[in-house]
């Protein structure tokens, strides 16, 4: 067994773990493959006489850093594997202030072996099969507004994305004001930062059907809309080790993935 990172060869048998374990239909582009190709993080692979049995990503943002994507394929589980995946991938991000991830039912007492805390829920959906009729008037975002977007999502995170955000100006859209964006990530997502009122006209006038959409529990308004728009699934726990991040979850509005919010 060796764990390593992935080469380009590695990226749809690692997917299709994922997808497995995610139940999701996952393939490229996706966030694993944005952090893989990026200089700020990794995707790291299992790999048992030639077949790919785990994965694990992490990926940093300034004094932050996430994990996510730690699979184990059936087979291999209850091995230890997934705490060296994690482990590898958590020693990846090196002199890592705070690490966080989002963490599911069965795997959160992984990570709270390994020092992590909870500390609030991502409350996850999926809409309905309905899609509302744009009622508002919404312009794109343009190369002007560049610096602009990133300081309303550093405003709302606490953290320094611009790994995702950048990937996500391309057909994204934002209030007159631009008080709210909403990004448009190469994989289907409907991440959106900002101001909730400005947010609750994108994310109503936005929403297609059936996506996975999540938000923070602490933003009240969003989880009621969204109750409003589609049906609630199994929520994550968000897991801190390290100081806590300085963020606003009444500006999270939608999240890149599962992955990092």
């Amino acid at each position: 067994m060796v764990i390593r990172p992935a080469l380009e060869g590695d990226i749809t048998p690692a997917l299709a773990v994922m997808s497995q374990a995610f139940d999701l239909h996952l393939r490229a582009p996706t966030v694993h493959t944005l952090v893989a190709a990026s200089g700020s993080g990794v995707l790291l692979v299992a790999e048992d006489a030639g077949e790919i049995v785990g994965t694990a990503a992490s990926v940093g943002f300034g004094s932050s850093g996430w994990l996510g994507g730690v699979t184990v394929v059936p087979g291999a589980r209850g091995s230890g594997l997934g705490r060296a995946l994690t482990e590898a991938a958590i020693a990846a991000l090196g002199d890592i202030e705070t690490v966080l991830l989002l963490a599911s039912t069965m795997g959160r007492p992984l990570y709270e072996r390994l020092g992590f805390e909870a500390e609030g829920r991502y409350r996850v959906f999926m809409s309905g099969s309905t899609k509302p009729e744009k009622t508002v008037e919404l312009r794109d975002v343009r190369e002007a507004d560049r610096d602009a977007v990133l300081a309303l999502d550093r405003a709302a995170t606490g953290e320094d994305r611009s790994l995702a955000v950048l990937a996500s100006l391309d057909g994204a859209v934002a209030t007159p004001d631009l008080s709210a964006v909403a990004l448009r990530p190469p994989w289907r997502a409907l991440p959106i930062i900002g101001d909730p009122a400005g947010a609750t006209t994108l994310l109503t006038s936005l929403i297609e059907p059936g996506m996975r959409l999540a938000v923070p529990e602490e933003n009240r308004a969003a989880v009621n809309l969204l109750r409003l728009l589609g049906r609630e699934i199994e929520p994550v726990t968000r897991m801190r080790r390290g100081p806590a991040v300085p963020w606003r979850p009444e500006q999270v509005w939608g999240a890149f993935s599962l992955f990092f919010g």
